[in-house]
């Protein structure tokens, strides 16, 4: 009988040890098979902010959050009154209004017919970690919401610090043309338009490779060889020592605004243009115009001052003489002018060649006559793209030139050259004639009704409209020449 005594303390003893543990620990309440509370430890009342005497006789709705659905309620219920412990996650709500989690666990006692009789709720409070996790998930919510706004409003692209990119949005897709397949694992030269110099993108990537943020507008090409513009951030994400491990790149495309920003270059170029040409008018007509006017002036004088008939209709000759250049004179000008209005001009497709060929036809007479030779070299330009009407022009004048001033010591020789320099097309045209002293007359070489040699036909107007029709066209040109040796003419156009 004393050791069974003696048992029965024992047992007694941890009973109330483990009850103390769990009082301490845990936040405990006791329910009948109804859910009436008739048990809650100090933890309880702590956590809840009800005393002992407001809690008991109430059911857990008097700390009930609202916040799980009926559904959740229902199957706790469902678990417990058939005998299961439940656990799970709850948020309850203090006396105070606020809120609080709990980890519980729900234990049925059972009765001989396994029926529960009452439940033991063992909670632990959990309010910090679900703090925690809930902003968490606010500040991923709003990570997330940054992520859609920017990729609705931006063209974004990841790379790993080699350059190769390891992710696209669909911005970036539709406005490249090309599909995530084939941009992941590239780099972004699969975009790139060759318009940016080499020093150009070699500064980018040393900035963004020390870690530093840039930003600057881009020209890219897209997949169908069209291009586009895009204003760009590219962000280095450093470790932690320092050095990218990726980079994030944020685009907006400013094409439409880059393409008004050239129109209005062009056409504050175009309005440059036209008042450099009305300023080079002004002083043409100036020049050309003063002396034979001032010329008629003082003929017209001298006829009002004499008598004599004889005077009178030789100063009228004159006068006749002086009146045709004066319409020769301005027939020029108003060709030059038509040349310089002409810029929408059309390009053909010109056979060099054949354009040669044709030219010399006219040509025939001085070829005999001098034993002349015409050499071409179209190998590798054979065919250009300029108006019909320059072209023809423009090779009529140099021939001409070449004969007009030929030596009169050596048989002449015309060399006549296609070839491409830095993507230009350059035409050349040379001559073993009389050439020009470049230092006297370099300055006045294309300018209007300036001569440089003694030749009854030289008018200096040839050289001044093939300039004008050159630079009408976007192109350039400029010579080389040395007295008694030869000229060279180089003309530039678009390839």
């Amino acid at each position: 009988m004393s050791v069974e005594l003696n048992e029965s303390n024992r047992l007694a003893k941890e009973v109330l040890d483990y009850k103390y543990a769990l009082d301490q620990s845990a936040i405990v309440a006791i329910t009948d098979q109804k859910g009436i509370i008739t048990h809650v430890n100090d933890n309880f009342c702590k956590i809840s902010k009800y005393s002992k005497e407001e809690l008991i006789g109430q059911d857990h709705r008097i700390v009930n959050s609202g916040y799980h659905t009926k559904d959740f309620m229902k199957d706790l219920w469902r678990t417990i009154a058939n005998g299961k412990v439940w656990n799970g996650e709850v948020k309850n709500r203090a006396k105070d209004g606020t809120c609080y989690w709990v980890d519980t666990t729900i234990v049925p006692f059972l009765n001989e017919q396994g029926k529960p009789y009452q439940y033991v709720s063992i909670r632990c409070d959990i309010s910090d970690r679900k703090k925690g996790e809930e902003e968490f998930q606010e500040i991923m919510r709003q990570i997330e919401d940054y992520k859609y706004a920017l990729d609705e409003s931006s063209i974004v692209a990841v790379t790993n610090q080699k350059g190769i990119i390891t992710h696209v949005n669909d911005n970036f897709c539709k406005i490249s043309q090309y599909s995530r397949e084939e941009l992941i694992g590239q780099d972004h030269r699969i975009v790139n338009s060759g318009h940016h110099s080499k020093e150009f993108i070699r500064a980018l990537w040393v900035a963004i490779a020390n870690g530093k943020v840039w930003k600057g507008e881009l020209k890219n090409k897209a997949k169908d060889g069209s291009f586009y513009w895009v204003d760009t951030i590219i962000v280095p994400f450093l470790n932690a020592d320092g050095k990218p491990y990726q980079y994030v790149v944020i685009r907006l495309d400013v094409t439409d605004r880059k393409n008004r920003e050239l129109e209005r270059l062009k056409t504050a170029q175009a309005l440059e243009m036209k008042n450099r040409q009305l300023v080079d008018f002004c002083n043409i007509v100036s020049h050309n115009l003063r002396a034979p006017m001032s010329n008629i002036t003082m003929l017209i004088d001298l006829i009002k001052n004499t008598e004599n008939d004889d005077e009178k209709a030789e100063y009228f000759n004159v006068v006749e003489k002086v009146s045709e250049h004066l319409n020769e004179i301005f027939e020029e000008l108003i060709e030059t002018v038509q040349v310089k209005q002409d810029a929408e001009i059309a390009l053909d497709e010109i056979n060099l060649q054949e354009i040669v060929n044709k030219t010399v036809l006219g040509f025939e007479a001085q070829i005999k006559l001098y034993d002349a030779v015409i050499e071409t070299d179209f190998e590798e330009v054979p065919i250009v793209y300029f108006p019909q009407t320059y072209m023809d022009s423009m090779i009529q004048n140099f021939i001409s030139n070449a004969f007009k001033y030929k030596s009169e010591d050596r048989k002449p020789i015309i060399k006549i050259k296609s070839e491409i320099k830095e993507d230009r097309v350059i035409l050349s045209v040379s001559d073993n004639g009389q050439g020009i002293d470049m230092e006297k007359h370099g300055e006045n070489m294309f300018k209007i009704r300036k001569t440089f040699h003694n030749h009854p036909d030289a008018k200096g107007f040839g050289l001044f409209m093939t300039k004008t029709q050159i630079e009408t066209m976007g192109g350039e040109i400029w010579v080389e020449s040395l007295p008694n040796e030869g000229t060279t003419f180089f003309v530039s156009i678009q390839k």
